[in-house]
């Protein structure tokens, strides 16, 4: 607990910064309060997802884009979406058009990371984020965040990959599920589930089934007892 004070309290000082915008001081407050004992559909999530240049931030990758959509009640409200591209401010390697067809001329003038980290915050008012395989998300975001404001992360993540690997462990408790397997496939889950992903590495689009298989999660492990947001935060709350 104490570390914890010590860290909140340092994070506090970063966020006194003049060049920190307000956003994200209200977004810390929010995130502070956060009452784990609730009911998880009292609880408003924003699942997201982004697109890069790479891999690695630390040797010069970057956002490409950044989406967001609303999740109110247990259910995906695409009335509250967030969706923008970023100018690379860099050459993009070909490999990585490739992948999300995001192409030089689709990102030419368009606005800086630091205008669409600060939108992209305040559409998400402190809420919890869902993501899949999100620390590459958060690896980028933290890097971008630093880099224009000297701040990192402040809302807490859950990762649906953490959560597929906790719902098979309940649903076959002889099995030690995915035992070693790093990575749980977005589109795998997606064919568990029935869902159709027709524009696979787009972040809107990724976010979107990644909504709605977060969606089908909560209905599996409200089956298995999970109502409460502290309970999965256990099972899926990237550290």
């Amino acid at each position: 607990m104490l570390l914890k004070h010590l860290k909140q309290r340092a994070y506090e000082k970063k966020l006194q910064s003049p060049d920190v915008p307000e956003v994200f001081r209200l977004s810390f407050e929010q995130v502070k309060n956060l009452d784990t004992k609730k009911l998880i559909k009292d609880i408003e999530f924003v699942v997201f997802d982004t697109e890069a240049t790479g891999l690695r931030p630390e040797k010069g990758d970057v956002l490409l884009s950044i989406a967001g959509l609303g999740f109110v009640n247990g259910r995906v409200d695409l009335s509250k979406s967030f969706y923008e591209l970023i100018e690379p401010e860099r050459d993009i390697p070909h490999e990585s058009v490739v992948i999300h067809s995001l192409t030089p001329s689709k990102l030419k003038d368009l606005p800086p990371v630091s205008d669409v980290l600060v939108r992209f915050f305040e559409f998400c008012e402190g809420r919890l984020l869902v993501g899949h395989h999100t620390s590459f998300d958060v690896r980028f975001l933290n890097h971008a965040l630093k880099k224009c404001f000297g701040i990192t992360l402040a809302n807490r993540v859950l990762d649906t990959a953490m959560m597929a690997k906790g719902i098979e462990k309940m649903e076959d408790p002889g099995k030690v599920a995915m035992e070693g397997t790093k990575s749980v496939p977005l589109d795998g889950l997606a064919k568990r589930f029935n869902i159709k992903m027709p524009d696979r590495h787009d972040a809107y689009g990724d976010a979107l089934a990644t909504a709605l298989i977060f969606q089908r999660q909560i209905s599996l492990l409200h089956k298995e007892g999970i109502s409460r947001l502290k309970d999965l935060l256990r099972i899926g709350e990237v550290k």
